[in-house]
């Protein structure tokens, strides 16, 4: 369970991320965090101390808390970015199933024995493969109309927000991308890439409900000439 200061800072990271504040404007005063949260001086303190001392923030004496300008100090954000943003693109469930694999059921943080779904989804641009997902959803947001009918979870987020009210676009993710050769040779064989000559990108990630649980783990195969990354710091 988090700590108030953690909340606290888990929130003001999270407008930091996402462009609530620019390069140098005035942050929130200590005032306005206590009336906000309706916790102590002290745990407003503690949490500003530990964006400054991640150099997000910076104090000015009789001036008070601004935004970092410094380069090291800037949020960065990372896009994986479409190569063929006009291409005709559909996303098409492969399968859905229920399965208890440890290593999953490790990555989601359930215990043995628990459930979850792995529905899995190939992306195709212009009728060429370019990324295959595996989702595993852990079971209590699964939509069970699914099993009869996968091309329900064809637009696998939105139904999810649907059903659940859950903007997974919005939630913490932690995500990390490698680039992997050789590539599964079930993987490679749906991606239609030589196994024996081209690699793919491979990228994990975990996405998380308010109180850290986790709610889903992605592990997904994209083609090497579909991927590119771009770093903007905000």
């Amino acid at each position: 369970m988090q700590l108030k200061y953690q909340q606290v800072e888990q929130f003001l990271l999270y407008q930091l991320k996402n462009g609530e504040f620019k390069a140098g404007d005035k942050f929130y005063s200590e005032a306005e965090l206590k009336k906000r949260f309706k916790v102590s001086s002290a745990t407003v303190i503690k949490a500003i101390n530990e964006l400054v001392s991640k150099g997000l923030l910076v104090r000015h004496q009789g001036k008070g808390t601004f935004v970092s300008r410094a380069r090291n100090g800037q949020v960065v954000k990372i896009f994986d970015r479409e190569k063929n943003n006009d291409a005709d693109e559909r996303v098409k469930v492969l399968s859905i199933n229920k399965e208890h694999d440890p290593r999953i059921l490790k990555e989601l943080g359930l215990a043995t024995g628990d459930g979850y779904y792995h529905i899995m989804r190939l992306r195709q641009a212009n009728d060429i493969p370019v990324q295959l997902q595996h989702t595993y959803l852990v079971a209590d947001y699964f939509n069970l109309k699914a099993l009869k009918n996968p091309s329900y979870y064809d637009s696998l987020y939105e139904r999810i927000r649907d059903d659940s009210g859950i903007d997974l676009f919005s939630t913490k993710i932690d995500e990390t991308t490698n680039i992997i050769f050789p590539v599964p040779m079930a993987e490679s064989q749906l991606l239609q890439l030589d196994s024996a000559q081209q690699p793919a990108a491979f990228i994990h990630r975990h996405s998380y409900l308010f109180d850290n649980t986790v709610i889903e783990y992605v592990e997904s195969y994209k083609r090497w000439d579909y991927f590119e990354v771009e770093v903007k710091t905000v």
